[in-house]
């Protein structure tokens, strides 16, 4: 489902041009957008969402539309909470990098130089995995595993934290004798780096770096990237929530039905929580080349590290944990992100210093609703 996501969001933005040197969005294209906002509201079956174009110094134009909460009346607001996945995976490679720029490990290294426990790929058990394979999902491990247990092994639980510790999941799913070990969560890749989206490796590259940081995941992103932002919103657990609003997730059987509040024992994976503008504060830090408050987060050296396509024979084109297209004749890189009842998308362009942020309180999954968003991301960056 990711590459296919991913392989259309490419093939809409060819014709896409991002706009240099733009102050204000233009009111023609601002309705262009709005009426596409409407129809992905109200002919596709989503529930809310909220949209923003992000410049160098903050928000440039944003909107929300729709319910947060269908049973409650409440709408979507710039300020509402919404699960937005994935995208908590440019954390973990921002994570890796840091560590990388003090010295303390290299993305090139053998994994197993940084675990407590070996991790071997059965059927190639001579083959290195490195964190640039984990980072690029090119690891050979997958998601098969995790995928089907995901609701039966208690990997994910419901109106409250999970439980489970980062390091007994990894070692329990990835070394022989483990509890939910398997051969079938890794690749047969004995013809060379195979794409294939996991959650299972972006989890592990996190245990990494908890073994290399000597703390929690958690609290090595937020006293890194997290707290210097300033943001209230941008948190892993149910238990950070404050007051905020929170955009109920939906998924779709016979009609719209409430999923409630539930977390993962990889919430490194997919966990993370934010309002709209909070995020876009995020993508502002990006946009700043790793700035952010006046202080840099991440230099603009790893960031770059993160950017380039290690293997660029390998389809989609994928840096570590920052997707890549070509929007016009600018590169983008970004993140998107799915989880049950919810999407978001976060891109943004060096060249011109924008970025576009896009969350739903719903997961895209139906191809039209596919094609309307990707449509919406390119009018976005036409503004």
């Amino acid at each position: 489902m990711k590459y296919y996501f991913i392989a259309m969001l490419s093939l809409l933005l060819i014709c896409s041009a991002c706009r240099k040197n733009k102050k204000e969005a233009n009111p023609f294209h601002t309705a262009t957008v709005e009426n596409q906002m409407d129809k992905i509201v109200k002919d596709l079956e989503v529930p809310g969402m909220a949209v923003a174009l992000v410049g160098a110094d903050g928000i440039l134009w944003s909107k929300a539309k729709g319910l947060a909460d269908m049973e409650k009346k409440e709408p979507v607001t710039e300020k509402t909470v919404f699960k937005i996945g994935s995208i908590a995976k440019t954390m973990v490679g921002f994570s890796v990098l840091k560590l990388q720029e003090a010295g303390k490990l290299n993305i090139d290294a053998d994994i197993n130089d940084y675990l407590p426990f070996k991790v071997v790929n059965p059927h190639h058990p001579g083959k290195k995995i490195t964190l640039k394979h984990l980072l690029t999902h090119t690891s050979g491990i997958q998601d098969t595993i995790y995928n089907r247990d995901l609701l039966t092994a208690g990997f994910l639980t419901m109106e409250q934290d999970n439980p489970m510790i980062l390091r007994d999941y990894i070692k329990g799913i990835l070394t022989p004798g483990g509890q939910y070990y398997n051969p079938i969560t890794f690749m047969d890749d004995s013809k060379g780096a195979i794409y294939s989206y996991s959650n299972i490796g972006a989890a592990l590259a996190a245990c990494i770096v908890e073994q290399v940081a000597g703390e929690n995941f958690d609290t090595y992103s937020y006293k890194s990237f997290i707290t210097p932002l300033n943001t209230r919103t941008l948190v892993w657990h149910l238990r950070d929530f404050t007051a905020q609003p929170f955009a109920m997730p939906y998924y779709v059987t016979n009609k719209l039905t409430p999923t409630g509040k539930y977390s993962t024992v990889d919430y490194c994976s997919g966990g993370l929580h934010s309002n709209l503008t909070d995020l876009a504060t995020f993508a502002r830090m990006l946009i700043n080349n790793g700035m952010a408050s006046g202080k840099q987060l991440i230099s603009p050296q790893s960031l770059d590290a993160m950017k380039k396509v290690p293997f660029p024979d390998v389809k989609p084109s994928q840096g570590l944990f920052l997707e890549h297209f070509k929007l016009g004749t600018s590169d983008i890189y970004g993140h998107s992100g799915d989880v049950i009842g919810g999407s978001s998308l976060l891109y943004f362009c060096p060249d011109t210093k924008r970025a576009v942020v896009i969350i739903l309180n719903r997961k895209i999954e139906e191809d039209d609703l596919h094609i309307a968003v990707n449509q919406l991301l390119g009018d976005l960056f036409r503004l």
